[in-house]
């Protein structure tokens, strides 16, 4: 697949990345700890997958606190300059809290309570596999890897004891 993108493409630090996405929308775009930029263009039928996990970890907010976000959110998990894009995840009010008032205006520099990744038609399970582990090696409780083409789920972590997730109407959204 061809992917043609605006330049110039040099992502120095998060103000760059912003441009970046703004002169390419219909992209994802994630920054590894050594600077690699990973481009993932969401499919329709993929969105709709990512929408239906951040739909139920949207419920799981309301009542158990904290917040949910969709397929468009980055996160700055690592130490160095690693940006993460979940396709669907949650975050702790406990956690919330502990975001420094600048921190909160930009990419929150924590790793979600709770992430989900499906795997679109471009990815490797392995690949999706290994990221969620990563997110758990970044203080991740709890990373679910959904593959739609085999209904296959792994689980990473603990779960919060009252998250009950539906992986089939995620799979068949």
């Amino acid at each position: 697949m061809t992917v043609w993108l605006r330049t110039p493409l040099v992502v120095e630090n998060d103000a760059d990345l912003i441009r970046v996405s703004r002169e390419n929308p219909g992209y994802r775009f994630e920054r590894e700890e050594d600077g690699t930029i990973v481009v993932s263009p969401t499919h329709t039928k993929d969105g709709a997958k990512s929408l239906a996990a951040a739909v139920q970890l949207f419920a799981y907010a309301k009542h158990a606190g904290g917040k949910a976000f969709d397929s468009s959110t980055g996160f700055a998990i690592g130490p160095k300059k690693r940006l993460y894009v979940p396709d669907a995840s949650w975050v702790s009010a406990s956690r919330i809290r502990t975001i420094e008032p600048e921190a909160a205006e930009k990419f929150w520099p924590l790793s979600p309570d709770v992430v989900i990744e499906v795997a679109s038609n471009s990815d490797l399970f392995s690949d999706v596999v290994a990221k969620i582990e990563r997110y758990i090696e970044r203080g991740t409780r709890y990373a679910v890897a959904i593959d739609p083409r085999t209904r296959e789920v792994v689980e990473r972590g603990v779960a919060p004891s009252d998250l009950q997730l539906e992986f089939d109407a995620i799979i068949d959204a």
